[in-house]
């Protein structure tokens, strides 16, 4: 008696540990919204994977849209464009992928008071659009210095291309060229070290001896 209790519970506790951790696919018109009204008509379901562009438009206000929230990748774009003071109610701190296909990963245009909540997961991001991402007209600005790094940084292409009009100053790392001078210090710190030793070694004044 007590195996099978024993054996229920551990099928139980599998099967939670499954529907907690299982990927949730919906489509991208189900996160879409296009007026303040289809905010009520987004989906429930904890979509952890989108197929399909993601629009966002003409809203007005911060809304309650945690269904963003669950969202780790998504195949296709996301864009967001003529709202006012939606601040961060669009939350995609647990996105990790876009694929888009054939237009910028991420648009972002004609917003007042957005917030762009991306976060560091986000690592891998791709399209077959000459432009990488797209922000005009933002006020203000919808993308941080910190988010142009994460962004550089998460896209396939050594070189996205930004079009924007934010109008911070910043440079990305580029990884070759200090890998290129942490060889070069290390190397000359190398050869100074073999000096020091064979100075210290060879390079003493002999001691003449006792006649």
């Amino acid at each position: 008696m007590i195996l099978k209790v024993h054996v229920s519970l551990m099928l139980l506790l599998q099967f939670l540990v499954t529907a907690t951790t299982a990927d949730t696919v919906c489509h991208g018109y189900e996160l879409s919204v296009h007026n303040d009204i289809d905010v009520g008509l987004l989906t429930e379901k904890p979509c952890t994977h989108v197929h399909g562009d993601i629009v966002i438009e003409n809203l007005n206000g911060g809304k309650r849209m945690s269904t963003y929230w669950n969202i780790q990748e998504l195949h296709g774009s996301l864009t967001i464009k003529n709202t006012k003071n939606l601040g961060d109610s669009v939350n995609l701190q647990n996105l990790k992928v876009i694929q888009a296909e054939n237009k910028p990963a991420i648009v972002l245009m004609n917003n007042v008071g957005l917030k762009l909540a991306i976060g560091a997961r986000l690592g891998d991001v791709s399209t077959r659009h000459p432009i990488m991402y797209y922000f005009k007209e933002n006020s203000p600005a919808a993308m941080t210095e910190s988010q142009h790094h994460i962004l550089y940084h998460a896209s396939r292409s050594l070189r996205p291309i930004f079009y924007t009009d934010n109008h911070f100053i910043t440079k990305p790392c580029n990884e070759s060229t200090y890998r290129f001078w942490i060889f070069v210090f290390g190397t000359f710190s190398t050869a100074i070290t073999i000096v020091l030793i064979g100075y210290s070694f060879y390079g003493r004044p002999m001691k003449q001896k006792a006649l």
